[in-house]
């Protein structure tokens, strides 16, 4: 069986009674390569209570629902996907029947959600955990291409295309408390770019996130609440960027040694992370690959840049 845990409320990550971060931990003890955390967000508004993202299944989404029956009491009640990605949406389906409720996001979430690829991964995970079987693909009822904003009264939640992570992906900007919510926009130790199409996306993303100037920062993953964790993934990749510039003035890569980018660049996962301290095991093998990617897909893109 997976070693599992309901979501739990984390109150140091805001500074402000109506924003809520709940956290889920998901540590399968029989494959240690799945551990992972991830946030959502509950924002209450004098109109609305908004739910940021539906973690793993619908049992997440109903433990977070009853410790905030007292505030729905007179408001509606809205949800946010901030992509299709597994850990951010598969409670979805616990706002059907007689709990329906309005689910917004991106135009490209709903496509990605009723892929097949979204399909056989659903299926894949029922097969290996038992604790994923009340989980059904729910799609979005209302999305956007480019902005669209919640107006609740005491504060505004601007939801805003943010990709670079997917082509899907958006992020959250509460003016009045100046909070960005980045989900995978932004992420501690590094950034997880979904492929070659996305690293001018992604550098667009991190450029845009700045220019707001927040006080406060949340991510989906990282424990973080700082600033400076945007200008530190923006800084990560131009760091990728130089490197891989000053490599292809001499030498452009086979397939096979992109499989080994950071090596090509002398830049290992290490460097990386070398004046961070909390780097768990299974933070540093998943990272390590993310940073292999990164740096290929970078490195695939300067290339396809020179043709």
């Amino acid at each position: 069986m997976s070693m599992v845990e309901r979501p739990f409320l984390v109150p140091g990550m805001s500074n402000d009674a109506r924003i809520r971060v709940y956290r889920r931990v998901f540590a399968p003890e029989e494959d240690q390569q799945e551990k992972m955390e991830v946030d959502s967000y509950v924002v209450v508004t004098t109109r609305y209570v908004v739910v940021l993202d539906t973690l793993l299944c619908p049992e997440d989404m109903a433990a977070i629902m009853n410790e905030m029956r007292k505030e729905i009491i007179g408001r509606e009640l809205l949800v946010v996907n901030s992509h299709a990605d597994w850990d951010h949406c598969w409670g979805n389906n616990y706002f059907t029947g007689n709990r329906k409720a309005t689910i917004l996001a991106h135009d490209y979430c709903v496509t990605r959600m009723q892929s097949d690829e979204a399909k056989a991964g659903l299926q894949e995970y029922q097969n290996k955990y038992s604790y994923f079987q009340n989980v059904t693909l729910i799609s979005p009822t209302i999305t956007f291409s480019d902005r669209l904003t919640i107006h609740g009264g005491d504060l505004t939640i601007e939801l805003f295309s943010a990709p670079g992570h997917h082509p899907d992906h958006i992020a959250a900007w509460i003016p009045e408390i100046h909070l960005l919510l980045a989900f995978d926009g932004a992420e501690k130790p590094l950034p997880l770019i979904g492929d070659v199409d996305g690293i001018q996306p992604m550098y667009n993303t991190l450029q845009r996130f700045i220019a707001l100037h927040p006080q406060r920062v949340l991510c989906a993953h990282g424990k973080t609440t700082d600033i400076t964790i945007v200008m530190q993934n923006l800084h990560y990749m131009r760091e990728i960027e130089q490197r891989s510039r000053a490599l292809l003035t001499t030498h452009r890569p086979t397939d096979s040694e992109l499989e080994h980018a950071a090596t090509l660049i002398h830049y290992s996962f290490n460097d990386v992370v070398e004046t961070q301290s909390d780097i768990t095991d299974a933070d540093r093998e998943f990272y390590t690959w993310a940073h292999e990617n990164n740096v290929a897909y970078i490195l695939r893109w300067l290339m396809h840049k020179q043709d």
